[in-house]
């Protein structure tokens, strides 16, 4: 008889190639963001075990985020991994939620109450939670398919990036996002569901 390749072989085959050109496609977005920011920018994805940072362009000041390439971090403690979280494209591990700083989300119901935020905000921030005095803002990437597929964020001290600073440049980095999403083939407005 003759077979043909189900959704779930065709979601895979079709996500290996944007992921092969993601990092590509969002170098000009990384860019952008760090000269209006002046902060760290990092383009992250969802693993089985935590968030992993494909690149990263620095900041202007010396006093900055560090480098997050090859690194690894938890999803509940970080304003990447909250997106993942809060848009489907990763799970809560079961079992304890690590306490990294005494800011730590590490209450179930706390980080629901969070996610909720971010699913109604469109972004999640993080203050002092993965290391005291780091603070981050984080938005999702969508795919062609809509789906959440990496994430966008600029991180830096908590004393320059204030809520101030953060509502600043939030608009900023959802504007990128979007710019992201078009280069990867998502035509889809903001708000607007995929058929």
């Amino acid at each position: 008889g003759k077979l043909e390749p189900g959704p779930a072989i065709l979601r895979f085959a079709h996500r290996g190639g944007v992921e092969r050109h993601l990092v590509e496609l969002a170098h000009q977005s990384l860019e952008a963001l760090s000269q209006t920011s002046q902060e760290t920018v990092n383009l992250s994805v969802p693993t089985p075990t935590g968030v992993d940072h494909l690149a990263q362009v620095d900041g202007l000041h010396f006093l900055g985020a560090g480098q997050w390439i090859g690194r690894r971090v938890d999803y509940h403690c970080t304003a990447n991994g909250k997106v993942f979280l809060a848009f489907g494209a990763a799970e809560i591990p079961p079992g304890r939620l690590a306490r990294l700083t005494t800011d730590t989300v590490v209450s179930r119901a706390a980080l629901d109450d969070e996610l909720e935020r971010v699913r109604r905000d469109g972004f999640a921030t993080t203050a002092d939670e993965l290391e005291a005095g780091l603070s981050a803002i984080a938005v999702p990437v969508r795919g062609p398919g809509d789906d959440v597929i990496a994430a966008l964020s600029i991180s830096g001290p908590t004393l320059r990036l204030t809520r101030a600073r953060v509502a600043e440049l939030a608009p900023i980095l959802v504007h990128e996002a979007h710019s992201l999403q078009e280069r990867l083939g998502n035509r889809h407005r903001p708000g607007e569901k995929a058929a």
